[in-house]
């Protein structure tokens, strides 16, 4: 036994020395693998999510369910960064976030959908921007607040992001919308502007249409005043030509009376008598020949002069209206002219101010009943007329005229050859007229009046003759101004349709243009500053995070406080049993109870807990500044945790004896690791958080947590399992005084008493 005696003292001094040298590894190996990476570890960190969130519909007509698409992608992401996301109503995660079950709650409202599609509404004023609300417990973690907001804007960056894609994307159709609306603008414009091309063109053929018009009515006018004046003069030469047959017939009846009388007398002149009568048969049949011819050339004259005044009626208001349809046109030229030049210039309603004068000059153009082409057209249909009417009538009455002019031409010759029959006739009766004196007086009387006749007759063919080149000169001339009047009418039929298609293209490419311009007006936002501000706003920030923390503390302090408060508890129970024995020599060498010497050694330890626990308290709270919610519940917690303490490192050194001390550090460093006092133990390695729930660091920090920033988590429990501790390290003190007592435990052996400075250094 000496032997082994002086083994066990000599081998002792190293085993502690060894044991000493080893803490600082303990320390900082200890430390440093709970606290390695924390906030990559938070998949098992306990978090609800309430989403009330509702469908709304995108301003593309599409449906978004944001906050269904947002808790899909919380709960299939597995990345270490992501906490551990359970799908819980609003009063559930409310109580277990009270309660310290789950750590973190984030909350979809029912707007989250309405709101993050609203900066593309068409509404500005209902922009508004989509708000996450992640809420967290300081009385559970004041830590947990900081990484809760950390992954809360991940996550509200990811929205953003989506969001402002689906935004921009709309915001670029509607470029592009724009773009076609201004694309077809300029479709439209070119339309416009080819058909004021168009327009012109047309305009410029129906001016020289119209001018050739012009020219072939004052050219028709012109012509329809000679051929007038012809058919007056010709109608007075058919006048004074009938006048002068009629008194040729009456003389040329009376002649045959007459020439009876003298029958009895002309014996001597039968030869005579017969050539006379030959001549004057013929002279007959060609007066008469000569008087129908004569009805028909009156006729024929009559109805040229009637359709000769049709005509110049019909020519004078054709000059009118060609007049009027020269200025309309003029002025639509004009017009046109202007708006093609300063198109590019003008202003939508100087084009419209443009377009409607264009459309009245269009107007002047086409004209009411005596105006523009109305009056026109009216003047040509009365020029040209019908059966009864105008030139048609006037080309009929010529060609009788004409007609009835070559029979009496012809019957004329037959008159004259039967007045040459006559004079040699009477020639031969000049022998005998002594005989006939009484009868050829009579006969003379007779012959005076037909050579009268013939005079008068011969006087108004000279007069039909001279009428007749007038006419024929008028005539021509109506033809030469019907022919120019049918081309400038052909042209101005031309150019008026060139006109129409051209105004045609121009109403249809101003009222595209118009249709586009004003869809594009339609599509191009109008913001004013305060709309353009509230949706810059909400587009900068389309979805935000608001963050609720329960029993909000105000300082990083306050969340320590309770782990260092803790702390301060167990190494003021392991610096005074440094210097003061676990259990009293006097007491065990008596005979009490194994229990009595428990308790009785454990009571100047038990007052110094009263002590420092009231110290460490006060301090925090009056000199430190830690506000804490219940005062009365940090006195109490800190005296249960201090006892505990207290009894603890009672039992360790009793039972072990110095190496308890040994114990007491390692056991501190194993709950400084595993006490979760700064991050949530579920970021801390397995091991620390199996710790956690075991050892009794845990559970006085949880309730400093509540009497500092309020709320009741852990503090029950801090009480029961404190409790528990507490009892079991005194049947733990009270077998190691019993064992001592047997004589069964190691004696320490002498001289092996470690320093207590160099322990309290440690």
């Amino acid at each position: 036994m000496k032997s082994k005696d002086r083994i066990f003292t000599a081998l002792w001094p190293i085993v502690v020395c060894a044991a000493i040298a080893l803490i600082p590894l303990i320390y900082a190996g200890l430390l440093v693998w709970s606290n390695v990476d924390p906030t990559h570890n938070l998949s098992s960190i306990p978090a609800a999510i309430v989403n009330v969130d509702e469908a709304a519909e995108a301003a593309d007509g599409s449906t978004q369910h944001l906050g269904d698409d947002l808790v899909d992608e919380l709960l299939s992401n597995e990345e270490s960064t992501n906490f551990d996301w359970t799908v819980m109503d609003a009063n559930d995660a409310a109580a277990q976030l009270e309660a310290g079950k789950q750590l973190v709650v984030l909350t979809i409202p029912a707007d989250f959908s309405q709101a993050a599609v609203s900066a593309g509404s068409d509404e500005v004023a209902d922009a508004a921007q989509a708000k996450l609300v992640i809420a967290t417990n300081d009385g559970s973690n004041l830590i947990m607040g900081n990484i809760a907001a950390t992954v809360g804007e991940k996550i509200t960056d990811t929205l953003r992001t989506q969001v402002s894609e689906t935004y921009l994307e709309n915001v670029y159709l509607g470029f592009t919308d724009v773009h076609g609306s201004i694309t077809d603008a300029a479709d439209g414009a070119s339309e416009l502007a080819g058909g004021a091309v168009d327009a012109a063109d047309g305009s410029g053929e129906l001016v020289v249409g119209l001018q050739e018009i012009a020219d072939g009515t004052v050219d028709l006018s012109d012509g329809a005043a000679t051929l007038a004046a012809g058919t007056v003069t010709a109608t007075e030469g058919a006048s004074s030509l009938a006048t002068g047959l009629q008194t040729l017939n009456e003389g040329a009846a009376a002649v045959p009376e007459n020439t009876k009388a003298l029958a009895d007398g002309a014996v001597q002149t039968a030869t005579g008598a017969g050539t006379l009568a030959t001549g004057a048969s013929e002279v007959a049949t060609g007066a008469s020949s000569l008087s129908e011819a004569l009805g028909t050339l009156a006729l024929g004259a009559g109805q040229v002069a009637d359709g000769g005044e049709t005509a110049l009626a019909g020519a004078q208001t054709l000059n009118t209206g060609a007049g009027a349809a020269l200025t309309g046109a003029t002025t639509l030229d004009d017009g046109l002219d202007a708006l093609i030049a300063n198109y590019s210039v003008m202003t939508d309603d100087q084009r419209l101010a443009t377009l409607n004068g264009l459309a009245a000059g269009s107007a002047s153009l086409v004209g009411e009943n005596g105006t523009g082409l109305t009056a026109l057209a009216a003047g040509t249909t009365a020029l040209v007329g019908d059966e009864e009417t105008g030139l048609t009538k006037l080309a009929a009455g010529g060609r009788s005229v004409a007609t009835g002019a070559q029979t009496v031409s012809d019957e004329s010759t037959k008159l004259v050859t039967g007045a040459d029959q006559v004079s040699d006739g009477a020639a031969q009766l000049s022998g005998g007229a002594t005989q006939v004196s009484d009868g050829a007086s009579a006969l003379q009387t007779g012959l005076a009046t037909l050579v009268e006749g013939i005079g008068s007759a011969h006087t108004g063919a000279d007069q039909l003759a001279a009428g007749m080149p007038a006419l024929s000169s008028g005539a021509a001339q109506l033809a030469e101004g019907t022919v120019t009047l049918k081309d400038g009418a052909s042209s101005a039929v031309t150019g008026a349709s060139t006109l129409d298609d051209g105004l045609g293209e121009l109403s249809k490419g101003a009222d595209e243009l118009s249709t586009v311009l004003n869809d594009g007006v339609h599509d191009i936002p109008n913001y004013s500053d305060d709309e353009a501000r509230q949706l810059s706003q909400v587009s900068a920030a389309p979805v935000v995070l608001e963050q609720e923390r329960i029993n909000e503390v105000p300082e990083y302090g306050y969340g320590l406080a309770p782990y260092f408060m803790g702390l301060s508890l167990w190494v003021g129970a392991l610096a005074f049993y440094m210097m003061m024995p676990a259990l009293k020599p006097k007491l065990m060498a008596g005979r009490g109870s194994s229990i009595g010497v428990a308790l009785r050694s454990l009571a100047p330890g038990a007052l110094m807990a009263l002590v420092q626990s009231m110290l460490m308290v006060g301090v925090v709270h009056f000199a430190v500044g830690i506000e804490l919610e219940n005062l009365a519940g940090a006195f109490g917690i800190a005296l249960l945790t201090s006892l505990t303490f207290f009894a603890i490192n009672q039992a360790l050194i009793a039972l072990l004896g110095p190496a308890g001390r040994f114990v007491a550090l390692v056991f501190m460093v194993f709950q400084l690791a595993s006490a979760g006092g700064s991050y949530p133990i579920q970021t801390a390695p397995d091991l620390f958080q199996t710790l956690n729930s075991w050892l009794p660091l845990t559970y006085p920090v949880e309730a400093f947590r509540s009497m500092i920033a309020g709320g009741t988590i852990g503090v029950s429990t801090a009480v029961w399992v404190l409790s528990c501790w507490f009892i079991g390290a005194v049947v733990v003190a009270v077998g190691a005084v019993t064992l001592k007592r047997r004589g069964l435990s190691h004696a320490e052996p002498a001289g092996a008493e470690i320093p207590a400075g160099v322990l309290a250094a440690a």
